[in-house]
């Protein structure tokens, strides 16, 4: 016998033996709430997908949380009495949780049934699947953002009022983060009335006001320039937008106008006094240099103008200039969505101070209680776990703020990062909900099942095993968590990658 031959036949053997030994797929529950299955390789059940357990016209709808491999091994006799063969099968074995029941096409919630023995497990169909998630969405105002990841022919769907939770998106560079965001932006422009401002430090929103093809003509694209008009886009001077980006020194509240000014209450008593002295005789709105002027007037406050010239605080881009409207006073009751692009401005500590007047005023003017979404991109720039920097302490306070008591007046914090870790924890504890694109440290996921402890663990460990695009979408966003591709996007997206045109070899 050829070594070809004996491969095929030990081939043939153990396909045999697999099939004599296969694993029936049953499910089974102690108290008809958490389900066990196991079953064959082929089985097609997926984590975070659904599942039904046959029993009679009636199936027991399951999601389902964990799905591992699992090995059996055994042995028989071989050719010879004394002759003993070792053998290994494998096969899936997981756990869900019942959702409720499908019966003649119609599904009814329910949270437990009572407790079964092994029953027929399998993946449910796709018809089966628009019954559930149809169900499960019932009347609620909802976005597509693409399509589900293992069921392309299915629509991803996100409830709208989801967002009135704070919201933590999660994503290592290159997974995709920026396009889905924007993705998110659009829909939320597109198919809700909620108001947004996004702090960009990247300059990737800068777009949202145009399409990417003009000559699209889908429905979607149709309804978007519908909206589009109410885009505000406010940059630096020089950068075509529709709102000049800056601030008065009198939008800062006086705490930050120290912390920039590098005066502590105690170190500093004397000018830290007069700063105070200054601006209360000062009527609003002023300037940096409306300050140092008054300051120079009197002897016991000149002190105060040197501080302002040595610093060069005067010199910043950042500050209203006459005829200029700041941006905290952008109206958002006619404007649907103001980009704050604070990378358009020349240095950290300029980004800083416009983001903590922006996070200001918003906090401020919290009584007035008009829903926003306050939109964070590149999160731990403003909202640092630990920083020495004055200016980022008092925006993280303020942060910190918002989030633990921002829902009761309206605000809602969406905040964007790459690793968990890097964002103030007394603010990332208080989100709901998680958007978790492509993750690379092991580390960064268990920090993420610690804080997003309503998500099972094996959903967010598949983060690991992304593809570009790919994102779980969990919490008050959706009735389930929900693994989905991100679809397409209608604007130009502002950042995005330096090309790798320089791979090829030079002619």
């Amino acid at each position: 016998m050829s070594d070809d031959t004996s491969a095929d036949d030990r081939f043939t053997r153990r396909v045999q033996l697999a099939e004599h030994y296969a694993v029936v797929p049953v499910a089974f529950s102690t108290d008809g709430r958490d389900v066990g299955f196991v079953g064959p390789l082929d089985l097609g059940v997926t984590v975070g997908g659904i599942a039904v357990v046959e029993s009679g016209d009636e199936l027991v709808v399951l999601h389902v949380h964990d799905v591992h491999l699992e090995k059996r091994e055994g042995s028989m006799s071989g050719d010879g009495d004394d002759v003993s063969i070792g053998f290994a099968l494998r096969h899936v074995r997981g756990t869900g949780i019942v959702l409720g029941v499908l019966l003649g096409g119609a599904f009814r919630r329910a949270d437990r049934l009572g407790s079964f023995g092994e029953r027929r497990v399998r993946a449910a169909t796709g018809e089966e699947l628009d019954q559930v998630l149809s169900a499960l969405d019932g009347d609620a105002d909802t976005i597509t953002i693409g399509t589900l990841r293992d069921s392309a022919g299915h629509p991803a769907r996100l409830r709208s009022k989801g967002f009135s939770r704070h919201t933590f998106m999660c994503g290592q560079s290159g997974s995709g983060k920026t396009y889905t965001t924007g993705v998110l932006f659009e829909r939320l422009l597109a198919y809700s009335s909620l108001p947004m401002m996004i702090i960009d430090p990247n300059s990737d929103h800068v777009h949202l006001g145009g399409l990417a093809d003009p000559e699209n003509d889908s429905p979607e694209a149709d309804l978007y320039r519908r909206v589009a008009p109410s885009v505000v886009v406010s940059r630096t001077r020089g950068l075509e937008s529709t709102a000049t980006l800056c601030v008065d020194f009198s939008d800062l509240d006086g705490d930050v106008r120290a912390a920039l000014l590098r005066l502590d209450p105690i170190a500093d008593l004397d000018d830290y006094a007069a700063l105070r002295e200054v601006t209360d005789r000062l009527d609003e709105p002023y300037s940096v240099i409306d300050v140092a002027r008054a300051a120079a007037e009197a002897p016991e406050t000149s002190r105060l103008a040197r501080r302002i010239e040595n610093l060069g605080i005067d010199r910043w881009s950042v500050w209203r200039s006459e005829g200029e409207q700041s941006v905290t006073q952008l109206d958002l009751v006619d404007r649907r969505c103001v980009v704050v692009d604070t990378g358009s401005l020349a240095g950290p500590d300029e980004r800083a101070a416009l983001s903590m007047a922006v996070l200001g005023i918003r906090w401020r003017r919290r009584r007035e209680r008009r829903p926003l979404l306050l939109a964070i991109d590149e999160a731990h720039n403003v909202l640092p776990s630990s920083t020495t920097n004055p200016l980022l302490e008092r925006a993280t306070e303020t942060g910190i703020l918002i989030a633990g008591e921002g829902r009761k007046f309206g605000l809602h914090l969406f905040l964007a990062s790459q690793r968990p870790g890097k964002v103030h924890p007394n603010v990332l504890s208080q989100c709901d909900n998680l958007v978790l694109m492509k993750m690379n440290g092991a580390a960064d996921v268990a920090d993420l099942e610690e804080t997003f402890s309503h998500v099972p663990p094996m959903l967010l460990r598949q983060s690991l095993g992304f593809g570009l695009g790919q994102a779980l979408f969990a919490g008050q966003l959706a009735p389930l968590p929900v693994f989905a591709q991100v679809g397409t996007r209608l604007t130009p997206e502002g950042g995005g990658d330096v090309p790798t045109t320089w791979t090829a070899s030079p002619d």
